[in-house]
């Protein structure tokens, strides 16, 4: 008889048909079997458990130190491309790492003690305290481009990205960033820039971008009290140059026009070829006086005899003057009345200039 039920028959000392104790007692052994089964099941189950989270573990961690493998090979192979660095919030660098070197040609050290020294005068270096500014708000901000002195003494370019680290209570702590050298992308993109704004023959604006400067000019100008003048210039017998010597010799006449007129007119004139032989100069604040000085300078520089090759060849250059806004509200009418003061000069004996208020 099973153990627990002759246990509690003796308890209550009952007298119990003996085919109802077989039932019974075949109910206490099932219960046994059951219980043995469950608790084997959970013994296995919890065995397996173990192996598997054991398992996922050991594959964790396998997964983290390839993926550090991984980062690290990544890390060197492009270390002559990128270097880490972190600043405090005073905007100290307090780290840098070793790739640095390999960039900018200076050690860790030199650049965490020094590198505000290597930036160069570039008028794009100027974003970057108003970036670190912005980082320090915690405000994002798009990557920048910074122009530094490598120890050679070549100018490199580095696009630089950076990010606030922020702690529990939102508070900055410090900047991190990645820094990349972009040199030969950035150089291609001036080149390519300067391409597709000057005329490649002569180096000066070209037709586009003459209209584009002086669009946004009179745009941008449009409620103050705006005075320029319009030099439109045209070379006298310049065909006549390229039917007789060739193409070659006209497109070297053409640079060396250039050139002569470059060192009269300032810098910050805007001087650009619109055309073949056809040239404008925008002459700003100044006076009828000041204009007249600089027009008589081109004639008189350009009729100067030239020498290319074995040629020795004497061109002219006719001019004619708009004023803004005198002779037009808008460009097209000024450069339509300068065009128009420039032919009368033709018209008049050449290598000289006009005004289109005298006509």
């Amino acid at each position: 008889m099973h153990r627990l039920l002759k246990r509690q028959l003796k308890k209550t000392g009952a007298d119990v048909d003996e085919e109802f104790l077989k039932l019974v007692e075949q109910t206490y052994v099932d219960f046994d079997e059951d219980r043995e089964l469950l608790e084997r099941s959970l013994e296995l189950s919890s065995k397996e458990m173990k192996e598997l989270y054991t398992q996922l573990e050991e594959n964790a961690q396998e997964k983290i130190r390839r993926s550090e493998e991984r980062y690290n090979k990544l890390i060197f192979a492009l270390r002559d491309y990128y270097y880490f660095f972190a600043q405090d919030l005073d905007g100290n660098i307090i780290y840098v790492s070793d790739s640095v070197e390999n960039i900018l040609g200076y050690s860790p050290e030199e650049t965490k003690k020094h590198f505000t020294n290597f930036l160069t005068d570039e008028k794009i270096n100027e974003v970057a305290y108003e970036a670190f500014s912005m980082a320090l708000s915690g405000e994002p901000h798009s990557p920048m481009i910074l122009s530094i002195k490598h120890k050679d003494g070549t100018t490199r370019y580095i696009e630089v990205t950076d990010f606030p680290i922020l702690d529990k209570d939102g508070n900055v702590v410090e900047i991190e960033g990645i820094a990349r050298d972009i040199t030969e992308h950035h150089l291609a993109n001036q080149k390519l820039n300067f391409m597709s704004e000057h005329d490649t023959l002569t180096g000066i604006l070209n037709r586009f971008s003459f209209y584009k400067y002086m669009k946004n000019l009179l745009q941008t100008n449009s409620d103050k009290d705006l005075n320029f003048y319009i030099l439109y210039l045209d070379l006298d017998y310049f065909k006549e140059v390229n039917d007789t010597m060739g193409h070659d010799t006209g497109d070297l006449l053409l640079q060396n026009v250039v050139k002569r007129i470059q060192k009269i007119i300032r810098k910050d004139d805007v001087f650009a070829r619109i055309g073949g032989d056809e040239f404008v100069v925008t002459l700003m604040d100044v006076n009828k006086n000041d204009v007249e000085i600089v027009a008589k300078k081109i004639v008189d520089v350009v009729k100067k005899k030239f020498h290319i090759y074995k040629y020795h060849i004497n061109v002219s250059t006719s001019i004619g003057i708009s004023s803004y806004p005198q002779d037009g509200k808008d460009l097209v009418e000024l450069l339509k009345n300068a065009d128009s003061a420039m032919y009368y000069t033709k018209e008049h004996g050449k290598s000289n200039f006009t005004y289109f208020s005298d006509i």
